[in-house]
């Protein structure tokens, strides 16, 4: 469920997004998200499902990037601004309109930011397959999400319940919720990351090329990259799920 009501509404305006994103946001929490745990060369493949205006894109090597979201005004938005960028697309629509599309296919990543917090747990497992389809063999699928903990501060509590996305989970609930698509899952629990003192969940799946013995999976783990690229100073706290 997502509110839309109220001052939340505003959000849906581009460009107040994109405020938004700056006055609360960390410049330097994002250029490490980007360095340490997306890693991508320039020869990839990036898949960005829920792109919201893409700026993300304004920070990304020289990579093949597929923006998608449902809102049509967050497509334009992005297509206006990065027309000149080569290797570039932006879609709106729904998951089954980008299935039938080649462009999304042969993802080396696809990245879900901020966007399953704001789904029910079907319409999660839906964006999941549908990552899992198009990514290539051993590529990564990668989460990004706030994370309700055992115990943490009334402050960080209050401002994330009050989040346009009503689906916020434990951090046992997203590994369940990824482990029942993605054979491998690592998560990782970032503080800090933004003003308004929410917890979020990293999570880091591989689309293994095969199922066979447990030192082949092990191996592909190296492979994918799974749990790697993490910093001491941000991340208080990891798991892994194996199937």
């Amino acid at each position: 469920m997502q509110i839309n009501s109220g001052l939340r509404s505003v959000l849906a305006v581009p460009w107040v997004y994109g405020l938004f994103d700056m006055l609360v946001g960390s410049k330097a929490h994002q250029e490490w998200f980007i360095t340490n745990v997306l890693s991508l060369r320039n020869d990839q493949k990036l898949v960005d499902v829920g792109c919201g205006p893409a700026q993300i894109l304004d920070r990304l090597p020289g990579v093949e990037y597929v923006g998608l979201d449902i809102s049509d005004a967050y497509i334009q938005a992005a297509r206006i601004k990065f027309k000149a960028r080569g290797a570039a697309n932006f879609l709106s629509g729904s998951i089954e309109d980008w299935t039938l599309n080649p462009l999304t296919y042969a993802a080396d990543i696809v990245l879900v930011n901020g966007v399953l917090h704001h789904v029910d747990d079907d319409e999660a497992k839906n964006i999941l397959e549908f990552a899992y389809r198009i990514l290539k063999d051993d590529g990564r699928f990668i989460f990004y999400e706030p994370c309700y903990l055992i115990w943490q501060s009334g402050i960080s509590t209050y401002f994330m319940s009050r989040d346009r996305g009503q689906n916020i989970r434990t951090e046992q609930q997203w590994k369940d919720l990824a482990s029942s698509i993605f054979p491998l899952v690592s998560t990782n629990i970032v503080t800090g990351a933004n003003r308004l003192a929410y917890v979020h969940i990293i999570g880091q799946c591989c689309k293994l090329a095969s199922m066979g013995r447990m030192e082949e999976r092990l191996g592909a783990r190296s492979a994918c990259n799974v749990g790697s690229g993490s910093t001491r100073s941000q991340i208080t706290s990891s798991t892994s799920v194996e199937q």
